[in-house]
C-alpha cells in the first residue's frame, strides 16, 4: 500500500511520455492526454474512496468494540456497587 503512489506516478509519467512520443497530430495528442489524465484521476479517485471506506469501516468497528467494552465495565461496576 505504501508503494501505490509511486506506482501511480510512474504509470502516469510513462503514459504521458508514450503519448508525447507517438507520431500523431497535436490535436490528437492533446485529446489522448486529456483522456488519459481523466482516466488516471478517475482511478486515483476510486483508490482514495476505497481507502476512505476501509478507514471508516475500521473506525466504526473500533467504536462499536469500545462501546461494548464500556457497557461491560459499567455493568461490572454496578454489580460491585450492589455488593
Amino acid at each position: 500500500m505504501k508503494s501505490l503512489p509511486g506506482v501511480l506516478v510512474g504509470l502516469a509519467v510513462g503514459a504521458v511520455i508514450g503519448i508525447l512520443l507517438a507520431p500523431e497530430s497535436g490535436q490528437k495528442t492533446r485529446k489522448r492526454i486529456s483522456s488519459e489524465s481523466d482516466s488516471f484521476f478517475k482511478d486515483l479517485q476510486d483508490q482514495l474512496q476505497s481507502g476512505l471506506d476501509s478507514i471508516k469501516s475500521q473506525y466504526n468497528e473500533y467504536v462499536d468494540s469500545a462501546a461494548g467494552k464500556t457497557q461491560d465495565l459499567v455493568s461490572q461496576a454496578k454489580k460491585k456497587a450492589k455488593q
